[in-house]
C-alpha cells in the first residue's frame, strides 16, 4: 500500500526544538475541513486546514517551556499520544492522553473547540489513576491509541521486541473525562506479523462506520517504551467488531505513521496519516491514501 506526501506540517510558532514545524506527529483527528494534530514532544495542538497548506495554529495545552535540548526534552516531554473526537452537541471537544510510559507522561487534557486558543478551553487531567488500573493487565505501559465504543473508552498498548504483543483495554470515558475510581479491564492480545524478526505494534486507532477498527502499525527495533529504534515496516491493519486480524496492508515505502483518520469513500476508505520523523530536524508530514473496505 502507497500513501502519497500530501504537506509537510509546518507551523506558525518555532516550539521548543527551534523548528517551525512538528517532528514528532503522534495523533489526529479530521473535523469538517480542519485537522487537528498533537506531537509527542510539545505542549500544545495544531490546527491545519485541509484546503490549503499555510502554516499550522498552536493551541497551548501545557503550560511551561519545554527544553531545546533534544535528550531533555524527551524526559520531560508529556508525551501527547492520543487524540479522540469526544461526542457532544455543537463543535465537540477533544480528548488528549499521554503515553503513560514515564510518570511526567501521565496528563491529558480536555479541548473545548468553541474556545480554541483560549484558556478556558482546555482543562487539564490527572490520569495517574487511570494508568495505576492499566498497569497490572500489561508488561509495559505505552498507550498509542484510543477509539470511542460506546460509553466506553477503546485504549491501544503498544509492544515492542522484549513484550511483541500491543493489547486492547477498556474503560469508562466518564470515569477518565470526569475523574473519580477507574477501573480497566483486557479485552484483546494482538500479535501483528513480524519483519524481520521484529513485531508490528500499534501506533494509532481510529474507528470505522461499520463498527470495524482501523490501527496503523510499525516494526521499530527496540525493547522498551523509551528508545526509538530503527524502522524496518509499517503497516495498515483492520480488525474487525470482535477484535480479529481481518487484514494488514504493509506500507511501501515503510514510513512511521503516529496518526491515522479515515473517511468513506466510493471505493473503500480515504486515509489521512501524520508521521513521527524521529529526528527533531525532520518535518512530520501528511499523507493520504485508500484502503479497501471489508464487509
Amino acid at each position: 500500500m502507497r500513501l502519497i506526501h500530501i504537506r509537510d506540517l509546518a507551523v506558525e510558532t518555532a516550539l521548543a526544538s527551534g523548528h517551525t514545524f512538528l517532528s514528532a506527529a503522534s495523533g489526529l483527528v479530521v473535523r469538517g475541513d480542519q485537522l487537528f494534530v498533537i506531537g509527542d514532544d510539545v505542549n500544545c495542538l495544531a490546527l491545519f486546514a485541509l484546503d490549503d497548506s499555510a502554516p499550522g495554529k498552536l493551541v497551548r495545552l501545557i503550560e511551561g517551556d519545554l527544553p531545546r535540548d533534544a535528550a531533555q526534552r524527551k524526559r520531560a516531554k508529556p508525551d501527547f499520544e492520543i487524540l479522540v473526537a469526544l461526542p457532544g452537541a455543537g463543535v465537540g471537544r477533544l480528548l488528549v492522553l499521554g503515553s503513560g510510559s514515564t510518570s511526567t507522561r501521565m496528563r491529558g487534557a480536555i479541548v473545548d473547540l468553541s474556545a480554541l486558543g483560549e484558556a478556558p478551553g482546555v482543562r487539564h487531567l490527572d490520569l495517574r489513576p487511570l494508568f495505576a488500573s492499566l498497569a497490572p493487565l500489561v508488561a509495559e505501559i505505552n498507550l498509542e491509541g484510543a477509539v470511542l465504543w460506546g460509553d466506553r473508552l477503546l485504549l491501544f498498548n503498544r509492544g515492542n521486541m522484549q513484550f511483541p504483543a500491543s493489547h486492547i483495554l477498556e474503560v469508562s470515558l466518564a470515569a477518565v473525562v470526569e475523574g473519580g475510581p477507574v477501573t480497566v479491564s483486557l479485552r484483546a492480545e494482538l500479535s501483528l506479523p513480524m519483519v524481520s524478526g521484529v513485531p508490528l505494534s500499534v501506533t494509532d486507532a481510529c474507528a470505522l462506520d461499520n463498527g470495524h477498527i482501523l490501527l496503523s502499525a510499525v516494526a521499530e527495533a527496540t525493547a522498551d517504551s523509551y528508545t526509538d529504534g530503527a524502522l524496518l515496516g509499517a503497516a495498515i491493519a483492520e480488525l474487525d467488531w470482535h477484535f480479529n486480524l481481518l487484514a494488514v496492508q504493509p506500507l511501501d515505502p515503510p514510513i512511521k505513521v503516529e496518526g491515522i483518520a479515515a473517511q468513506a469513500a466510493e471505493d473503500g476508505l480515504h486515509l489521512l496519516c501524520v508521521t513521527d520523523s524521529d529526528d527533531p530536524a525532520r518535518a512530520s508530514a501528511l499523507y493520504g491514501g485508500g484502503f479497501p473496505m471489508r464487509g
